[in-house]
């Protein structure tokens, strides 16, 4: 069916379902929203675009080191006050910094410009300055979408030897911790590989802390002009987590946290068939769809991409750099940080086994019953009349009125803020729950439903 002709197909009736009785599913394994992977060298924003990213609570950051930025290789000298505006701007938003560190093993050491141990001593003296003044610099990613493991094993090898000398000195904050390899995908083969090399890797000290690759929905075993084939089937990042625990095991590894350093549905410069309007609403979609498979699993954390894409602005969280008027990508993940911290199962009837279709999904604490709707549709164009039925609300809801609060992000705008699009007071619920409207679900647009107790009257 093309999209004009399913744009005027008859919206398909939905329902999700959740309550506070049916099943807490726990704390959330990784605050939602409060993730970033933030470009390479870019830091100097706008004041409204600075209260806009303070305003998620980002509790992990992504930030970029590359050796010879900082260092002239050419007289040997240090330089690293040229970054220290670039991480101050991120360690002061942020509650732990995740450094992607390329070493410039290759081709300083591989050339011959450095022996290993000057090269060594450099990135240790450079690391160790800025662990001491950032100390929230938690985690250490080794370089960045190597494609060669094995050439790639060496600068691992380095890096963790490195991070070791600079643990040894009890610096300020917690240990750091190294993972790699930072593939450009998942990919069991190259991951594989890489944990081949590290299980036989004979050194005593060797560490391995988390494993870091990047997810863009591409499937590299099909035609590369098909790069579509996977943005229809989201899910498949569901079972990441087991590959992974299955290859640790299978080499006597034990089991280390996952980090997925970028997401995204539009690698590269790529764009959809349906134009830049579009795609915004699709990266919104597909990345809080691309979240919600990672918050079923343990041990796995996906960081937002990005801030300011320097050649793709469907990434784009704003507008521009400076004015922080938002994309939808943006208020998707504002919507997200607004949930409450415990999760409670939540089940729409028209959602595909392969991610395409309705979402729910339901947060609450004692004082806050929130459910997040969107309809992922990749380039299909089915809309559903959809509703939310919670089957029970806390014990607050019962004896107080109840503030609704909808939040819509649709195509009818490509920058609006985040705020509310209806409030109202209903009567308290008396041990009952609650029905939503019936309101249309378009393709790729996003919904927030909040309930809240209130001594307002009801209206």
């Amino acid at each position: 069916m093309s999209p004009s002709a399913a744009t005027t197909a008859a919206p398909v009736p939905n329902t999700v379902r959740t309550g506070w009785l049916v099943s807490s599913e726990g704390p959330f394994p990784f605050p939602p929203g409060r993730q970033l992977s933030a470009a390479p060298n870019s830091w100097k924003y706008g004041a409204a675009t600075n209260a806009a990213l303070a305003k998620l609570g980002l509790t992990q950051t992504r930030v970029w080191l590359e050796f010879n930025q900082a260092y002239d290789v050419t007289t040997r000298t240090p330089q690293y006050s040229k970054w220290y505006d670039y991480l101050e701007a991120y360690a002061s938003r942020s509650d732990e910094l995740l450094l992607n560190w390329r070493s410039d093993y290759d081709p300083l050491v591989t050339k011959g410009t450095f022996t290993r141990a000057e090269l060594f001593a450099a990135q240790r003296d450079m690391l160790a300055d800025y662990k001491r003044r950032f100390p929230s610099i938690t985690y250490l990613e080794s370089e960045n979408e190597q494609a060669d493991i094995a050439a790639y094993y060496p600068m691992y090898k380095f890096t963790y030897q490195v991070v070791n000398a600079v643990n040894a000195m009890n610096l300020p904050g917690p240990k750091l911790k190294i993972g790699g390899p930072t593939t450009d995908i998942f990919t069991t083969y190259r991951i594989g590989k890489f944990l081949d090399l590290y299980a036989a890797d004979t050194d005593p000290e060797k560490r391995l802390d988390f494993i870091s690759y990047h997810q863009y929905l591409i499937d590299t075993s099909s035609d590369p002009d098909k790069w579509q084939t996977l943005k229809e089937n989201p899910a498949v990042v569901s079972t990441e987590r087991a590959q992974l625990d299955s290859m640790l095991a299978a080499r006597g590894l034990p089991k280390v946290p996952a980090m997925v350093s970028e997401i995204g549905v539009f690698p590269r410069d790529r764009t959809s068939s349906l134009g830049m309007s579009a795609d915004l609403h699709i990266q919104a979609a597909a990345l809080a769809s691309l979240s919600y498979y990672y918050l079923g699993q343990k041990s796995v954390t996906p960081y937002h991409w990005t801030i300011d894409h320097p050649d793709n602005d469907r990434k784009d969280l704003f507008a521009d750099r400076f004015t922080g008027v938002p994309r939808p990508y943006y208020n998707m993940m504002l919507m997200q940080s607004m949930l409450p911290d415990t999760r409670y199962r939540a089940t729409s009837d028209q959602l595909s086994d392969k991610g395409i279709g309705v979402y729910g999904l339901a947060a609450a604490d004692d004082d806050t019953f929130a459910v997040m709707t969107w309809n992922y549709q990749w380039t299909h164009q089915t809309t559903y009349d959809s509703k939310i039925v919670i089957s029970s609300l806390p014990q607050k809801f019962w004896k107080n009125n109840v503030l609704v609060t909808r939040y819509k992000i649709g195509a009818d705008s490509d920058t609006d803020t985040l705020k509310p699009v209806e409030q109202f007071v209903i009567e308290p619920r008396r041990g009952g729950g609650y029905t939503s409207q019936t309101l249309s679900l378009k393709p790729n647009e996003l919904r927030l439903l909040v309930l809240t107790p209130t001594n307002l009257p009801v209206s």
